[in-house]
């Protein structure tokens, strides 16, 4: 199980990244990336507790973990209520993985059984 303090900080990192590439590009206003934000953390806590078991590499864990990220924002996008673009979901995929990466230097991120 995860600590607090590693969800936080994925909350934060996904809120902050989603306000940047799909506030900024895709005009899409603060509340509704906030409120995708969210899901996408859930997302992301959910596959990191499936994903660390199996011992993959974590530089595959990060790339599987932004491209869900960003599947999500297009299928957010595909509502009328949220905008994406290709550019947009690509570079937020690629600077999600990068610094999923460097988060799971940072944290340790991975469940202990411990806990």
């Amino acid at each position: 199980m995860l600590t607090k303090a590693p969800i936080l900080s994925k909350l934060i990192f996904i809120t902050v990244l989603a306000l940047l590439f799909l506030t900024l590009f895709d005009s899409n206003p603060w509340w509704k990336v906030v409120l995708y934000a969210l899901p996408a953390t859930a997302l992301n806590v959910f596959l990191l507790g499936v994903l660390s078991p199996r011992g993959l590499p974590p530089y595959l864990s990060a790339a599987l973990q932004g491209l869900a990220a960003a599947l999500l924002a297009y299928l957010f996008g595909l509502t009328p209520w949220f905008r994406t673009t290709l550019g947009t979901l690509v570079g937020f995929a690629l600077l999600f993985s990068l610094g999923e990466l460097l988060l799971a230097s940072r944290f340790s991120l991975s469940p202990s059984p411990d806990r």
